[in-house]
């Protein structure tokens, strides 16, 4: 194809060859195979140059077309192989909202990598392996309580999710247990507190949260702290919980870290004597990489390392 391109648009076979860089018995040679193959001549040969025959003239503008079209099939292999196009799907949950670095990780991907279809879906951390697993995400932004199978295993070996999907992680930071109350609340101007000065108070809870206490954490926490909580509402989300809390349904329990900048109508207080370390990671299912996830992978990786 590039020989007879050549050979055409030159209308001579020895600049063709100076053209491709080859010998000109070359060109002639692969030019007279073509010729045979379609049973047609396809030049004219003069004493200076050679012309198109009819049947050249119909093949040249659709092997410059078939050209250009590998051109940019090829064009576009590299750019997927390079990350820099493709689809890249990731889940989040409300609590990740709170932290800039997830802001900062997606506009630096879109605006470093704008030819990547990148969409997010909100999904509680809970969910996330199944959709990981089903493939409708290809990585998430993840929030754990203290799990010793999810977080004390080794880099190397991953991460063992709640539905037994092998996940690789970055871990981002990790964090403890404080109390949400409103802005307004008789406890707001406390720079710490007990866990047993919240006796008495009512208790908005994400029972399937993977951060904050459920039934069983909290209940287990106030026992030790002498007393048993009043669970008024439970919520199914971070962002239910903490809109309820700053209409003063009640209080309630979440991670708190470097960083996390919870809404102005709310005050957080971290807890005194509370043994509760939650974990912020960025994960995928361990095996499956790809060069538009390790894009990603690199951004969080360089932010996480520069929060610490």
């Amino acid at each position: 194809m590039r020989y007879f391109i050549a050979a055409a648009e030159e209308e001579h076979f020895g600049r063709a060859s100076e053209r491709l860089h080859v010998t000109r018995p070359a060109v002639s040679q692969i030019i007279a195979d073509l010729e045979s193959e379609l049973s047609t001549p396809l030049f004219e040969r003069q004493a200076h140059c050679v012309k198109l025959t009819a049947a050249g003239r119909a093949l040249l503008p659709r092997l410059q077309a078939a050209m250009d079209d590998l051109h940019d099939a090829f064009a576009v292999a590299k750019r997927a192989g390079e990350g820099k196009s493709g689809a890249l799907n990731i889940g989040y949950g409300s609590l990740t909202l709170l932290h800039p670095l997830f802001r900062t990780a997606i506009k630096q991907f879109h605006e470093s990598f704008p030819d990547v279809v990148l969409s997010l879906f909100e999904i509680p951390t809970m969910e996330q392996a199944k959709a990981l697993a089903e493939g409708k995400i290809h990585a998430g932004f993840m929030h754990f309580g203290p799990r010793p199978t999810l977080l004390q295993r080794k880099r190397d070996q991953g991460v063992l999710a709640q539905d037994r999907t092998v996940l690789d992680w970055i871990r981002i930071q990790t964090g403890g247990l404080g109390v949400v109350v409103p802005q307004d609340h008789p406890l707001a101007k406390r720079r710490r507190l007990s866990l047993a000065e919240l006796a008495g108070e009512r208790f908005v809870v994400v029972p399937r949260s993977s951060s904050s206490p459920g039934y069983g954490p909290i209940y287990a926490l106030c026992k030790k702290a002498g007393f048993e909580p009043e669970i008024v509402q439970e919520v199914n989300t971070i962002a239910s919980q903490l809109n309820l809390i700053s209409v003063g349904m009640g209080i309630g329990l979440g991670a708190i870290g470097k960083n996390f900048s919870y809404p102005s109508s709310l005050v957080v207080i971290p807890l005194d004597a509370v043994s509760y370390t939650t974990s912020f990671v960025f994960g995928w299912v361990k095996g499956q990489r790809d060069p538009v996830l390790d894009r990603m992978i690199d951004i969080v990786k360089v932010l996480a390392e520069n929060d610490s």
